[in-house]
């Protein structure tokens, strides 16, 4: 059957096309419904859809809008594209929506390219050629006059063009093909079997969607109070996704990992097993809260050795001994290290699932054991498991979990850390060698960064150590509070001390940490203090834990000022240290400063990353796994304000600006004019290129042209460019000249207003190369030194390449 999609959208607004509630949400992303207009428009095949046509009271459907009770048409595939086509040709979302309808607002159609992409400021603004497509769609042929005039005025020959225009408007009369499931033989759940099918070829939906898809179309408030359960834990400062929940309830129901055990579950298994599953996962997390000291989602590993943990609670009721929990911790700690659950389906589970069943509790662990004892070959933690940098690997959590859960004591009162007694002290990461004096010494960022060089202290000890040498300050510590630099595994030889022998101290500190780790582990089966074993130790958790740092406190606080920024904007905060593992050996590649795994708008963008100062390879994990990263906070900002909130970003000009300028920010009066002699001024031209490549070879940056010094607003009006294009032809003309193409990619250019002036940003991406400018026969090379840009001598350019670039 073939029905224009004129009459589709119409029956959307009447309430005979709805959705059903067990489809997921919205997840296309804008390039997806731009290529779907391009499709059409060249009259390309697009796809049918699936309808199925039902009078049924048992099918709940999504939106406010009332459906005919007689007939109704149930859309099972098909969803993205006619919600994509409802939001561009209507203007607003339909009745039934739930996404993100930035995704299909300010769609536009090149005239002259005959190609549509959503709107660019730098691209489109001030261009006639670039129609908006639903303002068309809502003035219909009546807006096709006034466009055809403005083209005229502006000098443009518009013979072609009136039936372009028509051609766009003609989409909604395309027939698109619609096969039809219906009788009355077609339950419920033969229906959501379909939908299974279908929808497999289509958006990639996990088998945890599709077990999900069966729940709520029997218990609609299925998915809503997942949400509810997962957000209660990301108050209390731990991030799980809907899998994951889904995969614990699946245990508790039916005692088995995959999901196609769930298809033929009752409404009432699911409430059931969905209220064990948040009792266990609270007891979970008290237990490894309290006892190992990971309290919070950016040390908490082995989020996916859950399941086991809370099936064997269930089995015992929640009744364990003190013994008993330690020795499941025990058996926690090792999975989570060797990364037992990374990367692997839920056959994994079932293994392990089964060596629990029908035992004992003593029984139950010591087969959990065993299988790990035999998979791994071993459970001694060795020097080498320490080897990596910043939080690169599992064993940062591991070097946290150390110091909650010994008897790690703060360096400058001697103060226990452990997370058993008293109140929880607030820690953060701290470089035994402090990162300015390795820099200085010349060790590249991943030497600086290395694990083996962290240890956790209060805040008042960061700032009281700052950057002072390890040879003074620890030497004082040595003195005042014996025991200590013991406590944190630091090597008592002197000699380590000093600069000159860091990679000595390293080499000693992994084989103190691996010694100190292997002891604290054992003790979980030998060692029952009575303090254990009295009431406190299980207090539930209830408030946000407090967070570490990342690599230092200038990173840190870069990274919360980041989600707290995405708050303001309402949007979801990323998860701090987010892991990525190898999906075959469990092993872990690379860790994400801040991530977005499921992007910004939950399924709806591209994953999404904050990779500051990390290296070539990180970046290329990111891109690999199909992540969109920023190496700094204004690039990231800038992707939020122009592809997901659609916005100039005029308030975040005005932030950049009231700050003043600094290492990263430097403001320019002009791009070319003097204003002195009001005349062009190569000079100003060659400051602006060389503040530019400064930014590239440093870590990146944003100048603002129009703006003095003292951050007055002068605007770029006094440059006298026809328009803000030009301007922009005009700098990235400059800037293939001077610093080749290469730099062109790395440099991003927009506008705003600021005090009733437009003003031009120029936001710099971190270069991977060196990046020289061309003067006359000469080439120069600039880096960002403090709020300035200086230029290097030959005699130094070598060593700055080699350690900044690690070429």
């Amino acid at each position: 059957m073939a029905t224009k999609i004129s009459t589709i959208l119409d029956r959307i607004d009447n309430g005979s096309i709805t959705l059903p509630v067990f489809q997921r949400g919205y997840v296309w992303a804008r390039k997806q419904v731009s290529e779907l207009f391009n499709s059409l428009y060249r009259d390309y095949p697009v796809g049918s859809l699936l309808i199925w046509e039902t009078a049924s009271p048992e099918v709940q459907t999504r939106g406010e809008t009332p459906a005919p009770a007689a007939h109704r048409q149930i859309l099972l595939d098909g969803q993205q594209r006619i919600t994509s086509l409802y939001g561009v040709i209507r203007g607003r979302e339909p009745a039934f929506f739930n996404g993100n309808p930035h995704a299909f607002q300010n769609l536009r159609f090149n005239l002259e390219e005959e190609v549509f992409e959503f709107f660019q400021p730098v691209k489109m603004q001030n261009n006639p050629l670039w129609i908006d497509v639903t303002e068309l769609y809502s003035n219909g042929t009546l807006g096709v006059e006034p466009i055809i005039e403005k083209l005229q005025d502006s000098g443009i020959d518009t013979k072609k063009f009136l039936g372009r225009l028509m051609k766009v408007l003609n989409i909604t009369e395309r027939d698109l093909h619609i096969d039809s499931v219906s009788g009355e033989d077609k339950n419920i759940e033969e229906v959501v079997n379909i939908f299974d099918r279908v929808n497999r070829g289509g958006t990639k939906l996990t088998q945890g969607d599709l077990a999900l898809a069966k729940i709520c179309s029997e218990w609609a408030e299925a998915r809503e109070t997942m949400q509810t359960k997962l957000l209660k834990w990301r108050n209390m400062g731990y991030d799980f996704n809907l899998d994951w929940l889904l995969r614990i309830t699946n245990v508790m129901i039916t005692g088995r990992g995959l999901f196609v055990h769930m298809h033929d579950v009752t409404t009432s298994q699911v409430q059931d097993g969905l209220q064990r599953a948040e009792k266990y996962i609270d007891q979970t997390l008290t237990m490894v809260s309290n006892r190992l000291g990971l309290d919070h989602n950016q040390v908490l590993f082995a989020k996916q050795a859950f399941p086991i943990i809370t099936a064997f609670l269930d089995k015992e009721d929640g009744n364990i001994t003190p013994e008993q929990r330690d020795k499941l911790l025990y058996w926690y700690a090792h999975a989570g290290m060797w990364g037992r659950y990374s990367g692997t389906s839920g056959s994994t589970f079932d293994t392990d699932l089964l060596v629990i069943q029908d035992t004992s509790a003593d029984e139950s662990i010591d087969n959990l054991l065993e299988v790990l004892r035999r998979w791994r070959g071993g459970l001694k933690v060795e020097a080498r498991n320490f080897h990596g940098a910043t939080r690169g690997n599992r064993f940062y959590s591991v070097l946290y979990m150390m110091a909650r859960m010994g008897e790690a004591r703060d360096l400058y009162d001697g103060q226990s850390l452990n997370s058993q007694f008293g109140e929880k002290p607030q820690l953060e990461l701290h470089h035994i060698f402090p990162k300015f004096l390795l820099n200085r010494a010349n060790y590249d960022n991943k030497s600086r960064n290395a694990l083996a060089n962290f240890c956790f202290l209060t805040k008042d000890s960061t700032q009281k150590i700052r950057r002072r040498s390890p040879a003074e300050y620890l030497e004082e510590i040595a003195e005042k509070y014996p025991g200590v630099l013991e406590s944190q595994w630091i090597p008592m030889n002197r000699n380590l001390w000093e600069i000159r022998k860091y990679e000595s101290f390293l080499k000693a500190r992994k084989r103190l940490l691996a010694e100190g780790a292997n002891q604290l582990l054992n003790n979980l089966l030998t060692d029952h203090p009575k303090a254990q074993q009295e009431p406190g130790w299980d207090r539930p958790i209830t408030s946000p834990p407090r967070p570490a740092s990342i690599a230092d406190d200038v990173e840190e606080a870069i990274l919360l000022e980041i989600n707290q920024w995405m708050k303001t904007q309402n949007l979801p905060t990323g998860i701090l240290g987010y892991e990525i593992a190898d999906p075959e050996t469990g092993e872990e590649v690379a860790m994400f400063d801040l991530a977005w795994p499921e992007g910004v708008q939950s399924e709806l963008s591209e994953p999404v990353a904050v990779l500051i100062d990390e290296d070539v390879e990180v970046l290329a994990v990111a891109g690999k796994n199909g992540y969109r990263f920023f190496t700094s906070p204004e690039g990231f900002k800038q992707y939020i304000n122009e592809e997901i909130l659609m916005s100039s970003d005029e308030n975040g000009l005005q932030e950049i600006i009231q700050k003043g300028e600094s290492e990263t920010v430097e403001f320019k009066s002009s791009l070319r004019m003097n204003l002195h002699i009001n005349e062009k001024d190569p000079r100003l031209e060659h400051s602006v290129i060389k503040t530019l490549a400064g930014f590239l070879n440093r870590d990146g940056g944003t100048l603002v042209i129009g703006v003095a010094d003292d951050g007055t607003s002068l605007g770029i009006e006094i440059d006298k460019f026809k328009s803000e294009d030009k301007m922009t032809l005009h700098l990235v003309q400059l800037i293939k000249s001077r610093m080749g193409h290469t730099a062109v990619t790395m440099i991003h250019i927009d506008y705003g207003t600021y005090q009733d002036h437009r003003i031009m940003r120029v936001v710099c991406d971190p270069s991977p190369s060196p990046i020289y400018v061309k003067d006359g026969n000469e080439e120069h090379f600039y880096v960002r030194m403090g709020p300035s840009t200086d230029k290097l001598p030959t005699s130094e350019i070598q060593d700055y390449i080699k350690h900044h670039f690690n070429i």
